[in-house]
C-alpha cells in the first residue's frame, strides 16, 4: 500500500514514472480546502502573474460565492475581475451543452488570462472545456461538494443530445471554502457522497477489464480512489450533519478521486456501469424534456443496483458460470453484432450513430465474423478465469450496506426514489452498457442472466 495515496499535496504538480509502467502527471499546482479559501484565490492569481480573471457562475452560485469572490478580487491591487453569469434553460436548469458553451465563449476577452469556475459540476465542465479550447488557465471554486469532477481532466458534455466525455484540462488550482461548503443544500452533499460510493463498483468494473482483456490498470490510482472513498465512509455521520469536518473529508475524497483520473488520463478508476446508467437516464430525460436529476444521486442509487449484479455473479461457482455461458451459446442468445446494433438503435434513437461509433461497431468499423470471433474468445476467457472474476465481484460490498450508507446521508438509495419508471429502468439495464466502450458488470451480465 502506498501510504501517500490518501494525501493530496504529495501529488500536486508532479510528473513521475509509476510502478504500473506508465508516466503519470498531476498538473494541479495548489489545493486549498479550508476556511477562507475564497480569499486565497486573488493572492494566488497575483503570485502567478494573472491580472485579469473571468468569474463564471449562475444566479445561484453568484449569490452563494461569486459576488463575494468578486469583492475579494476587486480589493486586490493590480487584479481585474469580470463576471459571466450563465442563464438557465426553459426548465430553470443549467446543463453543460452547446448553449452554455457558446454563452461562456462569448464572454472570454483577449486579455482574460484565467477563467474561474464558481459552482458545482455543470459550471466546472463548461469552464474546463472552454479554458482548454481557448488556452486559458482554469481555476476551480466548488460551491457544493457534489461531484468528483472538480479536479479531473475530462469534461462530460451533452453534444447533440449525447453525453460524452471530452478531453480538456484540469484546474491549475482549487479553492474549496469549508464555510461555504457546509451551507450547501443537503441534497448536493448527499450527491457528492453518492458519487464517491459509486467507486466501489467502478473499481470492480476496472478490474474486470484487467482480468478479461488485460486492460491497463494502475494500483496507485486505484488505491488513491479507495482511500478517498474510505475517508467519506469513515466520516459518513459528519458528512450527513454537514459539519466543516465532514465537508473537509468529503472534499478530500472527491479531490483524490479526481487526481486518480488525472494520473491514468481517463475516468476509468471512478466511472463504471453505475455512471453509464446515470448518463443514460440523463440523456433520456433530455429527450423527454424532463427536469434533470443530481448526478451523484443517480450514481449512488445505480451503485446499489450494480452491487446486486456483482453479488449475483459472486454467488456462481465456476461450474455454474460455465453452464450459464454454454446455455446462452446453445440457445443463440449470446451477444452478436446484429443484436448490439439493434439494441443501440432501439435504445438511443437519433443519437445511435454516435453510440455505434463510440463502441467501434458502426458500419465499416467491424465485420460480423470478427465480432463473433471476439465474443467466442471472450466467453471462453470468462469461463477459464471465473475464479478471478468471482473474486472481483465479491470485493463489492453488499447492496444493503451501500443503501444503508446512502440513507444515513439522506440520499436516494433505490432507483424508484429518483423517479425512474420501471420501463426506463429495464431499458437502461439493457442499453446503458453502450454509453461507453468499457467492460463492466452490465456487459458481463450478457453471458450470465
Amino acid at each position: 500500500m502506498n501510504h501517500q495515496a490518501g494525501q493530496i499535496d504529495p501529488w500536486l504538480g508532479r510528473s513521475f514514472t509509476c510502478g504500473c509502467g506508465s508516466e503519470h502527471e498531476a498538473p494541479i499546482r495548489k489545493v486549498v480546502i479550508d476556511n477562507g479559501a475564497l480569499q486565497a484565490l486573488p493572492a494566488y492569481a497575483l503570485e502567478q502573474g494573472y491580472t485579469e480573471l473571468l468569474l463564471v457562475a449562475d444566479q445561484r452560485t453568484l449569490e452563494a460565492a461569486g459576488a463575494e469572490l468578486l469583492r475579494y478580487c476587486e480589493a486586490a491591487a493590480g487584479l481585474q475581475a469580470r463576471l459571466c453569469v450563465l442563464t438557465d434553460d426553459e426548465h430553470g436548469e443549467l446543463a453543460a451543452d452547446e448553449r452554455i458553451l457558446v454563452q461562456l465563449m462569448l464572454h472570454v476577452t483577449p486579455t482574460a488570462q484565467a477563467i474561474v469556475a464558481v459552482g458545482s459540476g455543470t459550471i466546472h465542465d463548461a469552464v474546463r472545456f472552454v479554458a482548454h479550447k481557448m488556452n486559458r488557465v482554469f481555476l476551480s471554486v466548488p460551491t457544493a461538494p457534489s461531484v468528483d469532477g472538480f479536479s479531473s481532466v475530462g469534461a462530460p458534455l451533452i453534444i447533440g443530445g449525447f453525453k460524452q466525455t471530452i478531453p480538456a484540462c484540469a484546474p491549475e488550482a482549487i479553492f474549496a471554502d469549508l464555510k461555504l461548503l457546509s451551507k450547501s443544500p443537503r441534497a448536493m452533499i448527499a450527491a457528492g457522497f453518492g458519487d464517491m460510493l459509486g467507486k466501489y463498483t467502478s473499481l470492480a468494473d476496472w478490474q474486470l477489464g484487467q482480468v478479461l482483456f488485460g486492460e491497463a490498470y494502475c494500483e496507485l490510482a486505484a488505491e488513491m480512489t479507495r482511500q478517498g472513498l474510505a475517508l467519506c465512509v469513515d466520516y459518513v455521520d459528519e458528512i450527513a450533519a454537514g459539519t466543516e469536518l465532514g465537508m473537509r473529508k468529503l472534499m478530500e475524497g472527491l479531490t483524490l478521486s479526481g487526481i486518480s483520473m488525472l494520473l491514468v488520463g481517463n475516468s476509468r478508476p471512478a466511472s463504471g456501469a453505475e455512471h453509464h446508467l446515470s448518463h443514460y437516464w440523463e440523456m433520456r430525460f433530455l429527450q423527454q424534456r424532463r427536469r434533470a436529476l443530481l448526478h451523484g444521486a443517480k450514481v449512488g442509487a445505480a451503485a446499489v443496483l450494480m452491487a446486486e449484479r456483482f453479488a449475483a455473479a459472486a454467488a456462481l461457482s465456476p461450474e455454474q458460470a460455465a453452464s450459464a455461458i454454454a446455455a446462452r451459446q446453445a440457445s443463440g442468445d449470446a451477444p452478436t453484432l446484429e443484436r448490439a446494433r439493434a439494441d443501440i438503435a432501439a435504445g438511443y434513437g437519433g443519437i445511435a450513430g454516435q453510440v455505434l461509433a463510440e463502441n467501434g461497431i458502426a458500419e465499416g468499423q467491424t465485420a460480423a465474423e470478427a465480432y463473433a470471433a471476439e465474443q467466442q474468445a471472450l466467453a471462453q476467457r470468462i469461463a477459464e478465469r471465473w475464479d478471478d472474476v468471482r473474486s472481483v465481484c465479491a470485493s463489492v460490498p453488499a447492496p444493503a450496506e451501500l443503501a444503508g450508507l446512502l440513507e444515513r446521508v439522506g440520499g436516494p438509495a433505490q432507483v424508484a426514489e429518483l423517479g425512474i419508471e420501471p420501463g426506463l429502468l429495464q431499458d437502461s439495464l439493457r442499453y446503458a452498457m453502450y454509453v461507453r466502450n468499457r467492460y463492466t458488470i452490465l456487459r458481463l451480465g450478457q453471458w450470465l442472466q
